[in-house]
């Protein structure tokens, strides 16, 4: 982990290029430093003037006579270089680099490898160029040239915002502010020639005055980086709330495999995400409030995994409204989320039933507008769920009751009585009221939103943090290592494996394939074929080309003898049209002969090399459509069985495997393993793999059969 202590807990600054007028980019840290409160020193760096905002200046770093932890750099691009080498061998270990210039402009990347090349052979912890500076809100440091915080700064909190672009950080400390979420710091990271995102969150995991870290990000270049940062956070019990952005498919290539085509950018990213817990946030709105749901909601104590894995918690919850068809809003919210509604309890609902005959004791629970005359009956039923031990949240509308004072007197009896008793369920509350009558039930630990849903989704949110912050305590299943397995017997040179190779490998791995031999002339290919038994396929045995369907090189359902020499001779002279890279007659290697495989539906299951992330496995609806429903799921391999579980849902492949239309239901723990033989086969591979793709798995009585295989190769190194 990257030290970024003297970055964002310096004892003392220097503002290299220091400015005499406050407005300009050099001056406006030196005016925050000193109006908003910092306890450190400062020290203005500028040969041409002795003193800057009523501070000394020196001339030069060295001039300062002792080491100092962080340096703001606010020289011309040209110059900045030079500033690194300077501020090492003064001792300096971190810098803020505001100037542009460099990779973000065209010529500007050699510039800007050079300024990373110093300051990392000078030990200096680089955060920019061309970003917007840090802040730690504690120690009232601000390493910005954004006069935002001039005009009010958020309360301190225990919420760490970093952001790969300073516009967006500068607008979200804005809302921040507005919203009243406290913040411990603030970090914006421009074209992290240094310091990247990752070592941001990785640092405030371990940040003792951090819970929450909210993220805006762009991309990652070092997706082991990244995965490291979130696990800590992760272990942490620390949520990860993140806005990712471009999300568009534009970072996968068509390759010669599904696999590559249908695993687009953001689904990588969404695999990495789901891997580790983070909570994704699509709009700006969402982003804080997640931020605040996480940030000041209490965890439910009850809550259960979907499929095992605890990124996708739910906690049953009990919706009590005053509105019936807020209500059903609210319980269309719950199931679109996954929320369990469990019915009131017997006791609860006699009692309620028995003060107002006409309120509903279903879940959704409604007392109906009798609430303003009867609210003692409302509180009551609030309560009663609260403490009966069925529910992990409750969720309350309120509507605009909070404005009646003999409701409002009597829920905050309820509500301060309720927060004195750790083992109730949490409150949410959905209505309008004023801002003291809001803070008055925050500072109870009940959350205030206006949106009903956006109740639903805070209570979606805390019961994915309660079940991460369970895995902090109690590490989950690790991914067990790849089976040891002797790579496949290929040329050094090969950019391919047959697909009999293929098969080969895959069964040595323990992964169900259809028994196949390869045939090298029509005599040897009908005597496989009766080994085997009819029917049978047969199909191009070739490393060059890989989409044998596409040339006529695979023929089905063969009955006899006499259709299978057909075949063959089909096979054979569809190679000898094609052209290879040279645009000679393609080399016929021999044919497949295998035997049909039956069952009622199709699987794909793949892995493909992510530039970023490494590899990815994806699973779904299979066959010749694949690419047409692109129903697809994706996860990190090697894969747990838990997460392959979670993609045969996902991606409803599992509706395959549960026993439609009278086939009969197959252990689905079964169908998982296969993905995760399949995981760790192409883990074994190491570096070599580019992409293997089985498509299809047939789905049939026995579980699953890989029909068709094609692993791709990359260059050795």
């Amino acid at each position: 982990m990257l030290d970024l202590e003297p970055l964002l807990r310096p004892r003392s600054i220097a503002v290299i290029g220091a400015s005499t007028q406050p407005e300009k980019v050099g001056g406006m840290p030196i005016r925050l430093l000193g109006e908003l409160g910092y306890a450190g020193r400062v020290y203005p760096v500028n040969p041409g003037a002795d003193t800057v905002q009523g501070l000394r200046a020196y001339p030069t770093i060295d001039a300062i006579g002792e080491p100092v932890d962080l340096a703001i750099v606010a020289v011309p691009a040209a110059s900045a270089p030079d500033v690194m080498t300077q501020l090492g061998r003064a001792g300096t270990r971190a810098a803020v680099v505001f100037t542009s210039g460099f990779a973000e402009v065209a010529g500007g990347a050699a510039l800007q490898q050079t300024l990373a090349a110093n300051a990392q052979a000078h030990g200096v912890q680089l955060l920019g160029p061309n970003c917007l500076g840090a802040m730690n809100l504690r120690a009232r440091m601000f390493a910005t040239f954004s006069p935002i915080p001039l005009t009010g700064v958020p309360p301190v909190g225990e919420v760490g915002l970093v952001s790969q672009s300073g516009a967006f950080g500068a607008y979200a400390f804005a809302l921040a502010r507005e919203a009243g979420l406290g913040l411990s710091h603030w970090v914006t990271t421009g074209n992290e020639a240094g310091v990247q995102v990752a070592d941001v969150i990785e640092w405030l995991a371990h940040d003792p005055d951090t819970r929450v870290i909210l993220t805006y990000m762009e991309g990652a270049r070092d997706g082991a980086r990244l995965r490291r940062a979130l696990a800590a956070a992760r272990d942490a019990g620390k949520p990860v709330v993140m806005t990712k952005v471009g999300t568009t498919a534009a970072g996968a290539s068509a390759a010669q495999s599904h696999t590559a085509s249908l695993a687009g950018e953001d689904a990588v990213y969404q695999a990495v995400f789901d891997e580790y817990g983070v909570h994704r946030a699509p709009t700006l709105e969402a982003f804080f409030r997640l931020g605040y749901t996480l940030a000041r909601g209490r965890r439910p104590a009850r809550w259960h995994a979907r499929g095992g894995l605890p990124a996708d918690a739910v906690a049953p919850v009990a919706i009590v409204t005053v509105s019936g068809g807020v209500g059903i809003m609210m319980a269309d919210s719950a199931e679109s989320l996954g929320l369990p509604l469990p019915p009131m309890p017997d006791a609860a609902a006699h009692a309620l039933r028995t003060a107002i005959p006409f309120a509903s004791t279903n879940n959704p629970i409604d007392v109906t507008g009798q609430v303003v005359a009867q609210p003692k009956v409302f509180l009551d039923a609030l309560a009663g769920v609260a403490r009966c031990g069925e529910y992990g949240s409750v969720a309350a509308f309120l509507a605009g009751g909070a404005n009646a004072p003999r409701l409002w007197t009597e829920l905050q009896q309820t509500v301060a009585t309720l927060a004195t008793e750790p083992e109730s369920a949490p409150l949410l509350v959905s209505g309008v009221m004023d801002d003291e009558k809001r803070a008055w039930l925050e500072s109870r630990g009940c959350l205030v939103f206006r949106e009903p849903a956006h109740t639903m989704e805070a209570v979606a949110a805390l019961a994915k943090a309660a079940a991460m912050e369970a895995l902090a305590s109690a590490p989950a299943e690790a991914h067990a290592p790849p089976a040891a397995i002797a790579p496949p017997d290929f040329p050094g040179h090969a950019t391919a494996l047959s697909e009999a190779e293929a098969m080969a490998w895959l069964a040595e791995a323990g992964v169900p394939v259809a028994a196949l031999g390869v045939a090298h002339d029509a005599d040897e290919a009908v005597r496989i074929a009766e080994s085997l038994g009819y029917p049978v396929a047969v199909k191009l045995c070739s490393r060059t080309i890989l989409h044998k369907s596409d040339i006529g090189g695979v023929v089905l359902h063969l009955k006899d003898a006499a259709a299978v020499r057909n075949a063959f001779a089909r096979v054979q002279a569809a190679v000898r049209q094609t052209r290879d890279a040279d645009g000679q007659p393609a080399h016929f290697e021999g044919a497949i002969v295998a035997r049909m495989v039956r069952g009622w539906g199709e699987i794909m299951v793949g892995v493909r090399r992510d530039p970023v992330f490494g590899l990815v496995a994806l699973a779904g609806i299979g066959g010749t459509a694949v690419e047409i429903f692109r129903q697809m799921a994706f996860g990190l391999a090697p894969l747990s069985r838990a997460r392959a579980r979670a993609m045969l849902a996902q991606s409803r492949a599992e509706a395959l495997c549960t026993g439609h239309r009278g086939h009969p239901a197959l252990d689905l723990d079964a169908v998982a393993d296969v993905l995760v033989k399949v995981s760790r086969a192409a883990a074994a591979l190491g570096d070599r793999l580019d992409t293997l793709e089985i498509n299809p798995f047939i789905v049939g009585a026995d579980g699953l059969c890989a029909a068709d295989a094609v692993i791709t190769l990359r260059h050795p190194g």
